[in-house]
């Protein structure tokens, strides 16, 4: 009996992970199909997962695999790996796994992978996300960019007529103005990559216009003042904005905003991590969108998954490392 009931569970995980595999179609998520068929003529990224050593995120890796996204390095405790494989109906059989006997230990062993040559990317399995991005940014061997490492999430919002790309709304707590400077460059690399040729950042705050009072507004005039000096590439940067002159044409020409992003932002540049926090999450539960996402600004693709995110979400960032990956490959 008991052996029926483990069986049943199996089929209903993979009834479950098929479906949500087949929702990434042009009608329900447009913008994450789009992704998906950029990387179609692209190779497959080695990709070290770290303590993939629970079923969730064994099996995000192994449906980023299926569709042809990575080529999974399974770095982690190979008897917890092996056993969450079996006890979830997973196949590996053919996978590399690299002995990692703590999770400080896989993280630096995946790192390590990275720097020797070994792998492409990175993504997070198992595993506390402070101890992940520590091995990321150590001093020696790490993936250390030239800037400051941040976060980019890229959303597909129910009729909405573009992706979604928020920063930072998970690595960096409260931003100083050099810290915006990175994370605005970081957006508009990430924008490139996913095809975007010359993406707009909109710098958030409360107002459209510099107050005192209201600090974030006096640091987004000043990032945008960076921007135009040259401190920021590759694109149109501006601020102070509100959310809705950001992204409403309609509601920047009544205020009378004149600015080549006003109305029509493909980054919204959040001034801190509650802020960033706030505005994805309610643009998943209340709006109906999906979230992916990036570190970016290290010198390899690293996948900040999390337990809770969908097999839509895990598909979605695998695609933007593929897409960040050949990105950096060709501005370096």
């Amino acid at each position: 009996m008991a052996k029926i009931v483990q069986q049943a569970k199996k089929r209903k995980r993979f009834l479950e992970r098929a479906a949500a595999m087949t929702e990434i179609t042009a009608k329900t998520r447009p913008h994450f199909h789009k992704l998906l068929q950029m990387c179609a003529d692209l190779p497959a990224l080695r990709t070290a997962v770290i303590c993939p050593e629970e079923a969730n995120a064994l099996e995000g890796a192994l449906d980023a695999r299926d569709a042809g996204l990575i080529a999974p390095i399974l770095v982690g405790d190979r008897s917890r790996i092996e056993m969450t494989a079996n006890a979830a109906g997973l196949n590996i059989e053919g996978l590399e796994i690299v002995q990692g006997d703590t999770e400080e230990a896989a993280a630096h062993r995946g790192v390590d992978l990275v720097s020797e040559g070994k792998a492409d990317a990175l993504m997070k399995g198992y595993i506390h996300s402070d101890t992940y991005l520590a091995a990321v940014i150590r001093k020696e061997n790490g993936l250390r960019g030239k800037g400051r490492t941040s976060h980019c999430f890229v959303m597909d919002v129910p009729n909405w007529p573009r992706p979604v790309i928020i920063t930072d709304a998970a690595l960096n707590v409260a931003p100083e103005l050099k810290h915006l400077i990175a994370i605005t460059q970081n957006g508009l690399d990430l924008a490139r990559a996913l095809g975007i040729e010359t993406p707009k950042a909109a710098i958030l705050s409360a107002t459209e216009t510099p107050n005192p009072g209201i600090p974030s507004s006096m640091v987004a005039r000043q990032v945008a003042d960076a921007a135009k000096a040259g401190q920021i590439t590759g694109g149109e940067v501006d601020g102070p904005f509100a959310l809705d002159n950001a992204v409403s044409i309609e509601a920047a020409e009544l205020k009378g905003i004149k600015s080549s992003v006003a109305g029509d932002a493909d980054i919204l540049v959040v001034p801190n991590i509650e802020a960033g926090n706030i505005f994805f999450k309610a643009l998943t539960f209340m709006g109906g969108g999906e979230t992916s996402g990036l570190v970016v600004g290290a010198t390899a693709p690293v996948i900040l998954t999390s337990r809770a995110d969908s097999a839509e979400a895990r598909l979605a960032s695998s695609a933007l490392a593929v897409l960040y990956n050949e990105f950096l490959k060709t501005s370096t």
